[in-house]
């Protein structure tokens, strides 16, 4: 089938609303992304048709005045760009990952389901999300989001990128993240600080990015800050690291975050929070930690007996090969097009 994934905040070839949909469609599909706050034009980013709006515009709600016009007229102008790119790709209907595009989407009266990426606020729940749900062909959410009566639909992406690494030693420690409050990357500093000879490197970026930066310049070079790499740069950026850390505040019970599967896939020892998902999900794969001293001391323990983790990270490796492949929910997925576009197989 011929389809557009529409999005408000996606960056293409870095976000995970670019990686997963990706991933879930795979080579079954044809598709093209329209994203509303990426620099106006059409270009080619890892091979797939990427329509810009060029329109940045804040959706915190309750909007002053000049705002609500403002939003309007981005809206608008999203509206005019999935008009035309849908009769311009031939698409058969619209993939969008989140309410302001589904409403787009809506409101130019073009065929659409909902792939909702994020948690909904209390107030995007209203009357003009209940005409959404019941206009839309069909939808799902991705984990965590904790949408009511909305089918969960795993978000994973294609594991069999990463090339499995077995390391003589673990000498440096990867936090591959959003640069914000959030995904306390002042704590994988502390933590890196605090360990005996750990080194530690940032990728990724965020709000927080540059105050993050200034930081790791006064660490003596133990903890770089490092420009985002694209999603298919990731599998060869992991090669180069040992441990793999993931920080998160407890936003939620349980906290999906993708970036473990990956660190598994690649052979790196995985340090978490306990409300990980994989902290509860096989939490003899994994250690969890607290505060920095904890980071810290999880670290050095690896340090000294790194040879004793094999068995666990190849463990590790087949587990989340098993139980994260992308070919979950892409077969699920399939199944709905099959019943929702009979005609279309």
């Amino acid at each position: 089938m011929r389809i557009i994934v529409a999005t408000t905040y996606t960056i293409p070839a870095y976000s995970g609303g670019w990686t997963t949909p990706l991933d879930l469609l795979g080579n079954d599909h044809q598709v093209m992304y329209v994203v509303r706050n990426y620099k106006a034009g059409t270009r080619i980013i890892e091979g797939i048709k990427c329509a810009g709006v060029g329109s940045m515009c804040s959706t915190s709600f309750p909007w002053k005045l000049a705002e609500k016009y403002r939003h309007a007229l981005v809206q608008r102008l999203f509206r005019m760009a999935l008009k035309k790119h849908f009769k311009e790709f031939s698409a058969d209907f619209i993939l969008c990952l989140d309410p302001e595009a589904g409403y787009s989407a809506m409101y130019s009266g073009l065929p659409y389901s909902m792939r909702f990426h994020s948690k909904l606020e209390q107030y995007q729940f209203g009357p003009d999300y209940t005409a959404l749900i019941d206009n839309s062909i069909f939808k799902t959410a991705c984990p965590d989001t904790h949408i009511p009566d909305i089918e969960v639909l795993a978000h994973n992406q294609d594991l069999s990128r990463f090339r499995y690494t077995e390391s003589l030693s673990a000498e440096r420690a990867l936090l591959l993240t959003s640069i914000n409050a959030i995904h306390e990357p002042e704590l994988f500093v502390e933590g890196v600080m605090l360990s005996k000879t750990m080194k530690g490197d940032i990728v990724g970026t965020g709000e927080d990015r540059d105050k993050i930066a200034a930081l790791c310049r006064n660490t003596g070079g133990r903890v770089r800050c490092l420009p985002p790499v694209p999603r298919l740069k990731v599998p060869e950026l992991l090669s180069d690291y040992q441990v793999g850390v993931a920080t998160v505040k407890e936003v939620s019970p349980t906290v999906y975050q993708m970036k473990v599967n990956a660190y598994m896939a690649a052979g790196l020892y995985t340090l978490v929070k306990p409300w990980t998902h994989i902290a509860t999900e096989a939490p003899e794969l994994v250690s969890t930690f607290i505060t920095a001293q904890d980071m810290a001391d999880r670290l050095d323990h690896l340090s000294e007996n790194w040879e004793e983790t094999l068995e666990v990270r190849r463990k590790a490796r087949d587990w989340i090969h098993e139980n994260y492949s992308v070919d979950i929910p892409k077969q699920r997925f399939n199944e709905i097009l099959r019943e929702k576009f009979p005609s279309r197989f």
